[in-house]
């Protein structure tokens, strides 16, 4: 199989004849050339916008995809220029399935010309452009860019919030789902600290909670800007985890919504994946990390319904 990023150019000389494919390749070249350049330089995946949302409408399903742009595994890039709303039919068998946009390309009959020594026409521009396209979940698609994740099961369809990759210099397929539960974590925890620092207890605590309180505005801090990679955010969330076990863990008798909550942090900060374990371990490890949000929330609202401002 030839490589995809192996470039050949045509080498003029005095004399050469010149044919059709002689100016194929020569176009050739430099597509290979740009692909090559987004696929080494910025990787593979969505770059911006492509946004999709999954809408039922009656008994049919419709895929809202906005305006954006992609590039494939093989470095080709794909642009949708303006939202469309696809009709997708469910497939006949369950399963996960990934929404792709394929580069697609046809001839324009805008320019048409006749063919030399003959009374043939043809058209000689090409058209680029996207299509969407639903297959099976691991039936990879070089010439396209993954959208989303589809979960079929007896005749319905769900979308699946899970990332799919991002084009960028450092993987970052995790940002657009998961960053808002780490934001959302952080967000809780500071207004629960905020509601224990009016009351006595934290006076007792000391390093723990001002431990605690700086890791969490060290973390917003550092998430603030987009194009957070997986792993800055995936340690972020495990670093902070750890803080919040610390912080929790040895809390005197308050609440008994605080103390079941300290077992599961309990359970959560135990399975930290190690530093060097994959993005596919700290995925799995993060929908545990997303469970805290709801007990936290909870938490939250007792709080600030009992807690009293000290006197």
């Amino acid at each position: 199989m030839q490589n995809p990023f192996q470039l050949t150019r045509l080498r003029p000389f005095e004399g050469l004849c010149l044919t059709a494919q002689d100016l194929q390749d020569e176009q050739e070249y430099h597509r290979r050339a740009l692909r090559r350049h987004h696929y080494f330089l910025h990787g593979f995946g969505i770059v911006q916008g492509l946004q999709v949302e999954l809408q039922q409408r009656k008994e049919k399903y419709v895929a809202i995809i906005q305006a954006g742009f992609g590039i494939t595994s093989l470095g080709q890039g794909v642009l949708l220029s303006e939202a469309a709303a696809v009709p997708l039919e469910v497939p006949k068998q369950d399963g996960e399935y990934v929404l792709w946009l394929f580069h697609v390309e046809s001839t324009s009959d805008a320019d048409v010309r006749p063919v030399f020594d003959s009374t043939e026409e043809q058209p000689s521009r090409v058209l680029e452009g996207s299509a969407p396209r639903l297959h099976v979940l691991g039936e990879e698609q070089p010439d396209a860019v993954a959208l989303c994740r589809i979960n079929v099961r007896l005749g319905r369809m769900v979308q699946v919030p899970l990332p799919v990759p991002r084009a960028g210099r450092h993987a970052r397929a995790a940002e657009s789902y998961l960053k808002p539960s780490v934001i959302e974590y952080i967000r809780l925890n500071k207004k629960i600290l905020q509601s224990l620092f009016r009351t006595a207890l934290l006076k007792e605590l000391g390093l723990p909670s001002l431990g605690f309180y700086s890791a969490l505005i060290g973390s917003e801090l550092l998430l603030i800007e987009e194009g957070t990679s997986d792993r800055v955010l995936y340690r972020t969330a495990g670093s902070l985890i750890a803080y919040g076990h610390d912080f929790f863990d040895p809390l005197p008798k308050t609440t008994d919504r605080i103390d079941k909550y300290k077992e599961f942090v309990r359970r959560v900060n135990a399975e930290v994946p190690a530093p060097d374990q994959g993005d596919d371990v700290w995925l799995r490890w993060f929908e545990k990390f997303e469970r805290l949000l709801q007990p936290l929330a909870k938490i939250v609202e007792e709080l600030e319904r009992t807690v009293e401002a000290q006197r």
